[in-house]
């Protein structure tokens, strides 16, 4: 069930849950963002509010929204990360949306009555996606224009080590995800021929401070999302489209791994989401993707939602209303409960609850 964003919001690109009650939204300002007016003697400037368009916040599981401010002065930047480990504490991250741009980071410990800004990794003019396991240890992606590389946090923010380079060439959204055990995975793609790409996968299994490549199926689409049901059971999705330089319509894409994100092999049931955009595996056995559903002639791009209950083996399409735009992120905080956004739209989704077992049945 969809909803419009809160006036004001513009393109939202990421979304996370600290429990079924309290998420998050980022993304950047939306095109009739308020402004202020400044008049000086050469000239008049109109500066948009700041922060009041790129977060937003729900605190009843997304059944209504909010947007949050930033610390006054602080210009709203283009946010493309967002991770939630408790419900008072939150990082964003982003870039300042400038040319050449600054890495951001954004951070509350106060549920989001106030977002201040925290020193970004030294040299970073970008800092894609974050994802904090504690309320003070947090991983994320940056870029400083010739390399993408992880840093990493042990008091949320304050002060940053670099750590490992991902694999040269590596494009795209570079979204990451990290188990508490510490392995983490980034799905994006690396270039083949001009305005064409391959999907890619960069593995660590300690936390970020080495990466290598994975091996996933040659000839394959982008990749833009990836999870793990367990150690060693993982799925990365995305499209059959090859084309970085433009959206063409295509087919979902789904991978998957058993052996902790090594090796990669096409899943022989697609996925029922067209160009899927994100997947969330909230147990071991229950998963969501968010994408598109091509409609019409010319063909249009409206919000689609499929689940699974067998740890990703096949999906099942979802009936959505009001789903207008692509759904491009997800977060599934509980076994039954998803939070999804896309545009300047957000979703509830309700999955199906686990199966229960037979009585006198045992596992195998």
């Amino acid at each position: 069930m969809g909803q419009p964003a809160p006036a004001g919001t513009g393109e939202l690109s990421a979304v996370s849950c600290a429990d079924a009650e309290h998420c998050w939204a980022v993304g950047v300002p939306g095109p009739n963002a308020p402004t202020t007016t400044a008049t000086t003697a050469a000239a008049t400037t109109a500066t948009p509010v700041t922060g009041t368009t790129v977060i937003a916040a729900t605190v009843n599981g997304g059944r209504t929204w909010t947007t949050q401010p930033l610390t006054p002065g602080t210009a709203p930047p283009a946010l493309t990360g967002v991770s939630c480990p408790g419900g008072k504490v939150c990082m964003a991250v982003g870039s300042s949306g400038a040319d050449p741009g600054t890495g951001v980071v954004l951070s509350t410990q106060n549920g989001g009555k106030s977002w201040a800004a925290s020193v970004p990794p030294a040299g970073s003019i970008a800092v894609t996606s974050v994802k904090c396991t504690t309320a003070a240890d947090c991983t994320v992606v940056a870029s400083d224009g010739t390399a993408d590389w992880s840093a990493v946090t042990s008091n949320f923010g304050q002060t940053w080590l670099r750590q490992g380079t991902l694999p040269a060439g590596m494009g795209g959204g570079l979204t990451l995800s990290c188990a508490p055990a510490g392995t983490c995975l980034v799905a994006g793609f690396t270039p083949t021929t001009a305005g064409h790409g391959q999907g890619a996968l960069a593995l660590s299994t300690n936390g970020g401070m080495t990466w290598v490549s994975a091996t996933v199926p040659p000839g394959v689409g982008l990749l833009r999302s990836a999870a793990c049901t367990s150690s060693t059971s993982c799925l990365a999705a995305g499209t059959t489209s090859t084309t970085v330089s433009d959206v063409v319509p295509a087919k979902g894409l789904l991978l998957d791994s058993s052996n902790g994100g090594m090796t990669w092999s096409a899943s022989p049931d697609p996925p029922s989401v067209d160009d899927v955009f994100g997947v969330a595996c909230p147990t071991t056995t229950s998963c969501a993707l968010v994408g598109t559903n091509w409609v019409g002639t010319p063909v249009i791009g409206t919000g689609a939602v499929a689940e699974s209950r067998d740890a990703g083996a096949t999906f099942t399409p979802s009936t959505t209303a009001y789903t207008p735009l692509t759904l491009t992120a997800l977060a599934c905080p509980t076994a039954v409960a998803c939070v999804a956004v896309g545009g300047d739209t957000m979703a509830r989704i309700t999955l199906p609850p686990p199966r229960a077992r037979p009585r006198g049945a045992t596992s195998t």
